[in-house]
């Protein structure tokens, strides 16, 4: 697969495309993608997905203010990043992966302007969305719009169904919902594996390595947190992969500071990992954040969560 980015390409190619923000790259999003795979390769074209290097609604609630009609909405946080993005789109076919350089002018553009913007380095011959496809400032271009456009232009479109999972529409920010609740076994089916999370290990206060349990503090970047409360997880370190025990809150038995913070035990692991990136690949919920009155029921019920770990993922393949 290609990745346009920072070099546009000189010559235009024919190909076969879909455009969207794919933050999840679900199985709805899977569903259009295979979908463009497959209909490149039969009509002997090139296949393209186009997205973008920050998410829109990111890029908005971080660097613009819009007052009256158009108030800034709060940004819940992504789920995969961009390299993630790549990995997972490479993984289904794509022959060319573009990301759009997500920026005011970017964002500014009036949906026929985005598309002459598209078609100046691309020869679609094809383009392949969902139903409740926008694009263009404010989202003002829709699906009816983009057929208009496709005889200027000289493309058909096609419009997929929303995939439905026990008649829920599979969407972003249902799975937002999901990973917000600690819901990691629905949040798994929707996604088609774990929800991983990136994160440099950052200095804690060493109270984990005090109570017997050391811990990693893993700063998440912009990445959707789970719920507060402790999971099941496994971490990959380098090319290793290790079974985890995951802490997400405000460690109440100890001192609340206030702010949720996010600790990993990572099993039989004595590292030193500081500055490292690890990779968080979240399993399931074990149990609500408790504020214990004493040190000890804190020790005793993270050996608890450390033992369960063990006991249920130990004999599986990492």
């Amino acid at each position: 697969m290609k990745v346009v980015y920072e070099r546009l390409p000189s010559k235009r190619i024919k190909c076969i495309a879909t455009i969207g923000v794919f933050d999840g790259i679900h199985l709805g999003h899977q569903f259009i993608l295979k979908k463009v795979k497959e209909e490149s390769e039969e009509k002997t074209l090139a296949s393209l997905a186009i997205t973008f290097d920050i998410l829109p609604q990111q890029f908005l609630y971080e660097n613009l203010t819009y007052t009256g009609r158009h108030p800034r909405k709060c940004f819940r946080g992504y789920i995969t990043d961009f390299e993630q993005k790549k990995e997972f789109i490479k993984l289904i076919g794509i022959d060319y992966l573009w990301f759009l350089k997500t920026n005011k002018h970017l964002l500014e553009l009036s949906a026929l302007d985005f598309i002459d913007h598209i078609f100046k380095y691309f020869d679609i011959k094809k383009i392949i969305i969902g139903e409740d496809f926008r694009f263009g400032y404010e989202g003002k271009g829709d699906v009816k719009f983009l057929k208009k456009l496709s005889k200027k232009y000289n493309f058909t479109v096609r419009v997929l169904k929303k995939k439905t999972k026990n008649k829920k529409v599979i969407s972003s920010s249902m799975i937002r919902g999901l990973i917000k609740e600690g819901n990691l076994k629905e949040t798994r089916i929707n996604l088609s594996r774990n929800f991983i999370l990136k994160g440099k290990v950052i200095k804690g206060k060493g109270v984990g390595s005090k109570l017997g349990f050391p811990t990693a503090n893993i700063a998440p970047s912009h990445y959707i947190l789970p719920s507060v409360g402790v999971y099941s997880a496994y971490v990959v370190v380098g090319k290793k992969k290790y079974l985890a025990a995951v802490n997400i809150g405000s460690r109440p038995t100890l001192v609340n500071f206030g702010e949720v913070l996010l600790e990993v035990h990572i099993i039989d692991f004595k590292i030193n990992i500081l500055g490292k990136i690890v990779k968080i690949f979240f399993i399931d919920r074990i149990r609500n954040e408790h504020n214990f009155k004493t040190l000890d029921r804190l020790k005793s019920a993270i050996a608890q969560d450390v033992n369960h770990i063990i006991s249920k993922y130990s004999t599986l393949p990492l």
